[in-house]
């Protein structure tokens, strides 16, 4: 008896004095800035849909921001916007009307690093492939006007009379569901500085970002369009490393990375720089 309450005596001492570590462990907080990166973004989109036959490219500009969750995975935070543009020809290689479209885009996603995955996790690797899954909503407000070639198509309708050249025919806004997938490249540059290049491809929901779902016959008929409306993005960016994350290279990686840092030192400093040494023990 006298054993059984010493043992139990020690067990409950031991449980009490390991909460304070597990209390320290589950109050440690969620560091959000652990692992961040900001990557302005600048390039070109190109728009496919009813509307476009040609002069289909125009500008985007935004700025993403990232955070590694795990060693090949991150979370993804973008905005972007730009301007859409595009002519539709008529038989005689006439443009019979044009569109442009001011657009904004917020999207929620993630980024996968196959490499870091498949062969170990490698912060200093020179290029690293990624693939990218968004998810977001894009604003447009799309103006489409009448060309030269018009003519033709609206002369009869009293509705309508002769269109004037650069005539607003149709002007559309509103928000839309946005589905986007693509891949991109980084290039490492040094601790704090990479190189991005990316190519997405953009679907909508809508099919009025070029402000054309319907078009009208020379006798007043309204004929609705195929739903098409999609888009690449083709952008170059810089990635910053606001904070480190808090994953370590694999044991493997290690003589290539003392390589990589000592050669990005060598070409920031200029001239060759030691890297710290750990210090000789005493003799006694």
């Amino acid at each position: 008896m006298h054993f059984n309450t010493k043992s139990t005596f020690i067990i409950l001492l031991l449980t009490v004095m390991s909460i304070p570590s597990f209390s320290q462990y589950r109050r440690k907080k969620f560091d959000i800035s652990e692992g961040l990166h900001i990557v302005p973004l600048g390039g070109v989109n190109v728009f496919y849909g009813d509307l476009v036959d040609k002069s289909r490219t125009s500008f985007t500009l935004g700025v993403a921001a990232e955070r590694e969750m795990t060693t090949f995975l991150n979370a993804r935070v973008s905005f972007m916007g730009g301007r859409m543009a595009g002519k539709q020809l008529n038989g005689q290689d006439q443009v019979y009307a044009y569109f442009s479209n001011f657009y904004t885009e917020f999207s929620l996603g993630a980024t996968y690093r196959p490499l870091d995955h498949t062969l170990g996790y490698f912060r200093q690797r020179s290029f690293n492939p990624y693939l990218i899954g968004q998810i977001g909503i894009n604003y447009f407000n799309a103006t489409e006007r009448y060309g030269e070639g018009a003519g033709e198509f609206q002369t009869t309708h009293p509705n309508y009379g002769q269109p004037r050249l650069d005539q607003v025919w149709h002007k559309k806004s509103g928000v839309t569901p946005l589905f986007s997938l693509g891949g991109g490249l980084t290039y490492y540059y040094n601790s704090l500085f990479s190189f991005k290049l990316e190519l997405i491809a953009n679907k909508p929901l809508s099919d009025e970002l070029d402000g054309h779902k319907e078009w009208d016959d020379n006798v007043g008929n309204i004929h609705p369009t195929d739903a098409g409306d999609f888009y690449y993005t083709a952008n170059v960016g810089l990635d910053i490393t606001l904070n480190p994350s808090r994953w370590k290279n694999e044991p493997k990686y290690t003589r290539k990375a003392y390589l990589k840092i000592r050669k990005a030192q060598m070409r920031s400093g200029g001239t060759k720089r030691k890297l710290p040494q750990r210090p000789k023990p005493r003799r006694r």
